[in-house]
């Protein structure tokens, strides 16, 4: 008898459908049954193959298909090799169509606590300890692969972990956390590719616990002939409850001020023609409940404020997204912290700055040239004089960007999310239980320990065109704006 080859595709549709006489066991203690005959199905607490399903890793396909399991290795010649529940041997496929390898990872308990999150001119971001900085190297040490050594070049900004953990919420990785009113999860919005998914009416939500002051912030795709809005400081999370809602659409915003029993009032709207982009807009909220004041920024720029005159509406920390039938709607990288409360009026996302600018606990901020950063201390010339600052005394640091350089992206590269946060893209070479090895012109060449990478996206050209494609107007995947539950 001669048998045709399986894709990985085809594989796990037969294994998850089984063939027509296929026996399935559920009794640990039955008797082996011949493999062509009887798919195993693990009892509770069973470790098939050596995998615990309660801690098992999952890998992603370009095509939406998923494989449960655990990773054992990745090389670059070779490919990924695949521990699965229901297969007895590990399962050997190219790097090609793999979207994204989520792992068990976490952060050591006895690593080093990181004090600063350098962030790169690519996006990347990467937690650890200062060492140095000259004219030419940034020097940092990380639990996660010893010393790096960074090109200043590379540089976008230095920020004191004590301001990054004011974050609240960074997501979304997955739906974990999110309720959802009727026709929520899975029939209005769904999670891919890193993104929550609006395609018909409903809303999704979660209690982040909204701070007295606080800035929610995300990329929005918005297309079609409708509305997407946004609740912030809900009482409630599967419907809007006393809250502020905000909706945008293609030609106007408008603040209203929400309740629970059904009553609205609005607190002003405004045209917003040639303001958002049509590919993506950053969009971000701030609020600060003794004000009773909120700030709408677009792309970095702000669009409008709204002061309400009663009370403070708000009445719990919950953020809700809401769409209508026939929008489509695409959030990624939303983002809820503390807000500090302060504008940086200088400020413009577009411009090109020759100087370096050091924002200070205080609120004061200056700009020059960083000179170094050395033993716990930055070194930093002025236009009027030279400063020695203790970094615990520092905000944030951003470089000058008009002689920035930025890593040609290559198209093997992946990026890699730290358990803690932030995140790194390079060319990765091996990896195994045992740790791993990339390389990047950020950095050269690096061995990671193990743990150190809780996610893993591959294929980033391939995955950037099918964002696109999804972003560009296609509505095969767009459910019927008529469906109901």
């Amino acid at each position: 008898m001669n048998f045709r080859p399986f894709t990985v595709p085809a594989l796990l549709t037969l294994l998850l459908a089984g063939p027509a006489r296929a026996r399935i066991v559920v009794d640990d203690n039955a008797p082996e049954q011949p493999a062509e005959s009887a798919i195993h199905v693990p009892g509770p607490g069973d470790t098939t193959n050596g995998i615990n399903p309660a801690t098992q890793e999952t890998v992603s396909f370009l095509n939406k298909d998923q494989l449960h399991g655990t990773l054992l290795s990745i090389d670059d010649s070779t490919g990924v090799h695949w521990q699965s529940l229901e297969a007895h041997d590990p399962i050997v496929f190219k790097t090609d169509q793999v979207a994204e390898i989520k792992l068990d990872a976490q952060r050591p308990a006895n690593a080093p606590v990181s004090a600063e999150r350098i962030g790169l001119t690519n996006g990347d971001e990467l937690p650890g300890n200062i060492v140095s900085l000259d004219g030419n190297t940034l020097v940092l040490d990380t639990w996660y692969a010893e010393r790096l050594s960074i090109p200043r070049s590379m540089l976008r900004s230095i920020v004191p972990l004590s301001q990054a953990n004011s974050v609240l919420y960074e997501g979304p990785t997955g739906m974990d956390g999110w309720s959802a009113g009727r026709m929520g999860i899975g029939r209005s919005w769904s999670f891919h590719d890193g993104a929550l998914i609006g395609t018909n009416y409903g809303t999704i939500g979660r209690d982040v616990k909204l701070p007295d002051t606080s800035s929610v912030e995300f990329d929005l795709v918005l297309r079609g002939n409708s509305q997407f809005s946004i609740g912030i400081y809900s009482d409630q999370t599967v419907n809007f409850g006393n809250c502020y809602m905000l909706t945008l659409s293609a030609g106007y915003i408008e603040m209203q001020r929400f309740s629970r029993t059904g009553g609205s009032s609005d607190l002003g709207s405004a045209q917003m023609q040639n303001v958002m982009r049509n590919d993506k807009s950053h969009i971000e909220i701030r609020t600060n409940k003794d004000k009773k004041s909120i700030w709408l920024l677009i792309d970095g720029k702000i669009i409008k404020e709204w002061s309400d005159p009663a009370e403070f509406n708000g009445g719990g920390g919950g953020i809700i997204f809401s769409c209508q039938p026939g929008t489509y709607v695409r959030l990624t990288d939303i983002k809820v912290s503390k807000w500090d409360g302060k504008f940086d009026e200088t400020a413009n996302p577009d411009a090109q700055s020759d100087e370096d600018a050091v924002q200070l606990a205080n609120e004061d901020r200056v700009s020059g040239h960083l000179e170094a950063i050395q033993d716990g201390k930055a070194k930093l010339s002025s236009a009027y004089a030279e400063l020695s600052i203790p970094l615990d005394r520092i905000d944030e640091v951003d470089f000058a960007t008009a002689h920035a350089d930025q890593a040609k992206p290559d198209p093997s590269d992946v990026r890699a999310y730290f358990p803690e946060g932030g995140s790194i893209t390079m060319q990765l070479n091996q990896w195994d239980t045992k740790g791993s090895t990339g390389s990047s012109p950020n950095f050269g060449k690096a061995i990671f320990s193990s743990g150190a990478f809780a996610r893993i996206l591959f294929n980033l050209p391939a995955q950037q065109q099918n964002q696109d494609a999804d972003d560009s107007g296609s509505d095969n995947d767009n459910p019927d704006p008529g469906e109901k539950d």
